[in-house]
């Protein structure tokens, strides 16, 4: 009898959650059974950083959890005290009371230590959506010279972050979002020096970023040669959101604000496109791209396949 009663305020909770996983059940079968269905017919393009969107939206679901864990535990250990204590009609001795708040306190230290990881990578991700989102916006202004801009393209294993497909040539832009230094000199702080070889920011030096973006052009080139039947260049771009990028060497493939978008279709050295390949490429592209299921009607949707993206 004594240990049922312990159980009472765990027991309580199982039955709350138990209640919440019933109730959205329920409403996801209703909306199954009612007599409606989506108006729309086939799925939608990615949108800029469309996979980085759903991993942060499963991160705000742990943040949530892992929040409300920290808060209820220490609740449901004090419960069990009260509860023991009330029903039972005898207290705990200080020994079990100390081992119940070191079991509390080890419960507690994880969850909050998995909160705070959490929170760390949501705030990571968030940056990275954030600067997709801003390229994307920048890019799309292309459609309207007779380009085809495409975002958040599925590989195997990997996203590349926006595709451009036009007269001037095929393009695979890596966006890479970096967070600026305030040392309180505004113009440094936000240059970048690129010699063709390393990113050099004000307090830091990268390479990773070149040799991604690099070997994503050289997989799109070889993907599209074989969807088309015919050799295909691609031309790795970087693009730094909110960056100025002073170039130290003619070497290397270009690194851009991507509000200058338009000065490499300029000076493209790709391999020009007519009008059938560019048709040609743009629907091998849109068929992989075409993904993202409609979510009204059904009361479930579905998110599209999310790949491995190294975009921190």
């Amino acid at each position: 009898m004594n240990h049922f009663v312990q159980l009472i305020p765990f027991l309580g909770i199982l039955i709350i959650y138990g209640l919440l996983y019933s109730v959205t059940k329920a409403l996801v079968a209703y909306y199954q059974l009612k007599k409606r269905r989506s108006p729309f017919v086939g799925n939608f393009l990615r949108s800029p950083g469309e996979s980085i969107r759903w991993q942060l939206g499963d991160l705000s679901d742990d943040v949530s959890v892992h929040l409300l864990s920290a808060l209820v535990l220490p609740l449901i250990f004090y419960a069990s005290i009260l509860t023991q204590a009330y029903f039972g009609g005898q207290a705990f001795s200080v020994p079990s009371i100390w081992i119940l708040i070191l079991v509390a306190a080890a419960f507690e230290t994880y969850t909050i230590h998995r909160l705070i990881l959490s929170i760390k990578k949501r705030r990571t991700l968030r940056l990275g959506y954030e600067g997709g989102l801003a390229v994307g916006q920048e890019l799309n202004r292309l459609l309207r010279e007779g380009y085809d801009v495409y975002h958040d393209f599925p590989a195997d294993h990997f996203n590349i972050d926006h595709i451009i497909v036009g007269p001037a040539g095929v393009y695979a832009v890596e966006t890479k979002a970096r967070q600026k230094p305030t040392t309180g000199s505004g113009r440094s702080d936000a240059k970048v020096f690129y010699d063709g070889k390393k990113l050099q920011f004000p307090d830091w030096t990268e390479t990773k970023p070149l040799e991604q973006a690099r070997r994503q052009a050289q997989w799109l080139s070889k993907w599209l040669s074989s969807a088309v039947g015919a050799s295909i260049d691609v031309q790795p771009v970087i693009t730094l959101p909110g960056w100025y990028v002073e170039r130290t060497s003619a070497n290397g493939f270009p690194v851009i604000n991507p509000k200058n978008f338009r000065s490499i279709l300029k000076s493209s050295k790709t391999k020009p496109l007519d009008t059938s390949m560019v048709t040609r490429i743009v629907h091998q592209i849109d068929q992989r791209c075409r993904d993202v299921r409609p979510r009204a009607g059904d009361g479930l949707g579905g998110k599209p396949g999310l790949l491995d993206k190294e975009n921190a």
